[in-house]
């Protein structure tokens, strides 16, 4: 009997420290969330990297969330409450939206292969620098190849180039072809086009009006140009007739199946392209020049970054994340995700097909998105909606203009109070 209680107690102990064992271990892990605003082939390539970063890292669970579509506005809630995650991608916005949350990151073991033509954008005048850049977009409009080819237009590098190839698209494929698609129902596929060639009308240019839309001086009346193009690109014809209907998973299936040139999309839509015709010859090329003696520019910046919010209660396990993030083998693996250059110096990365059109444009500027730096807080939707009106006949070009100053104007004075 008293070997029976010996041995009974015996467990008892044993089960006692294992329960112990167990409890501390589970007091010892830490979870920190992560979220990003990326598509769905890079979320892929993120929930790789986190689930082989939390094999070597038992201590620290990573709760993964990449809400796509309703990240914006997630966000601006999150934001309002102070209650940010642990981690998050700041998709163009570091400084100008984020910048208050974000730890400075100047002092990381990675930070001194932040690449150049990154930088600026993502570290403020003091050199506080907000987030680790895995890759940067280099963004221009992306074209069918073989089109092209078909009707022998050379890719344009000026407007008026660009409005010539239309016309011999339209004309030489008896209007089988659409020389223009964009999937306006959604709504930013339209502000892509404002977006993109708002710095060649006024930014790109010797003489150019940067310090006015800087400082709240600028005279709308020069923004006239912008939906006057585009509009005389709608009445010619040279845009899907089912403009206003159209979404941008159209645009690509209208790339696919060879309906259409030219979109005012970045490279990132030549993966949904190929899901509908994995033989589709897709190319990418600058935003033609608008003003005579300009040249073609890329529009570039944040493409997929990671900050880590100040407040967070975990920032040395974020810190080892980031830091995980930022080997050239996961960067790699991100940047070819997103058909994007690396955001870190040392990393070669195999971006395909595309490489050949990135090697051939390098020495072309890239400028900022025009929305990141000139317009406040709010204006995107402005932008985007005053281009769908414009197209019903809702607004002529003035009067869209006309209501870019009013909502600039607004916004601009309160984010700049006196």
């Amino acid at each position: 009997m008293k070997k029976r209680l010996l041995a009974l107690s015996l467990i008892v102990v044993v089960c006692l420290v294992l329960v112990n064992i167990a409890s501390f271990a589970a007091s010892s892990t830490v979870t920190i969330s992560v979220w990003i605003n990326r598509p769905p082939a890079t979320a892929a390539v993120f929930q790789t990297i986190i689930d082989k970063f939390m094999k070597e890292n038992p201590s620290i669970k990573v709760d993964f969330n990449a809400p796509a579509a309703t990240y914006e506005n997630l966000m601006k809630v999150k934001m309002a409450a102070n209650d940010m995650p642990d981690v998050f991608s700041t998709h163009g916005w570091a400084i100008a939206r984020y910048g208050n949350f974000l730890l400075d990151l100047r002092k990381e073991s990675w930070a001194s292969k932040v690449a150049s033509s990154i930088k600026a954008q993502i570290t403020d005048e003091k050199g506080k620098l907000y987030v680790l850049p895995l890759d940067q977009d280099k963004s221009g409009m992306t074209y069918n190849v073989d089109i092209l080819k078909q009707y022998g237009v050379d890719v344009p590098l000026t407007f008026d180039a660009f409005v010539a190839a239309c016309e011999t698209i339209k004309t030489k494929s008896g209007g089988a072809v659409a020389p223009i698609h964009v999937g306006a129902a959604d709504g930013w596929p339209t502000g892509q086009y404002y977006d993109y060639f708002a710095t060649a009308a006024l930014i790109s240019p010797k003489v150019n009006y940067a310090k006015q839309l800087l400082d709240g001086t600028f005279d709308w009346a020069k923004w006239d140009v912008l939906p006057q193009k585009f509009l005389e690109l709608w009445q010619k014809g040279y845009i899907n007739k089912d403009f206003l209907t159209s979404k941008y998973a159209d645009s690509a299936a209208a790339y696919a199946n060879g309906k259409t040139a030219f979109g005012f999309y970045g490279s990132y839509i030549i993966d949904e392209a190929k899901k509908v015709n994995p033989n589709v010859n897709l190319g990418i090329m600058p935003i033609p020049s608008i003003v005579a003696g300009d040249g073609a520019t890329f529009a570039g910046g944040e493409m997929t970054t990671l900050g880590i919010w100040k407040d967070s209660k975990n920032i040395a396990a974020a810190k080892k994340l980031v830091a995980y993030f930022a080997k050239p083998e996961n960067v790699k693996l991100v940047c070819e995700a997103d058909y994007c250059p690396s955001g870190l110096n040392g990393v070669k990365v195999n971006l395909g097909v595309l490489q050949q059109y990135f090697d051939k444009y390098a020495s072309l500027r890239v400028f900022p998105y025009f929305d990141r730096v000139y317009l406040p807080n709010g204006m995107w939707d402005v932008m985007c909606m005053n281009g769908q009106d414009l197209v019903a006949g809702n607004v002529t070009p003035r009067q869209y203009s006309q209501n870019m100053e009013k909502e600039f104007k607004r916004l601009y004075a309160i984010a700049h109070p006196k």
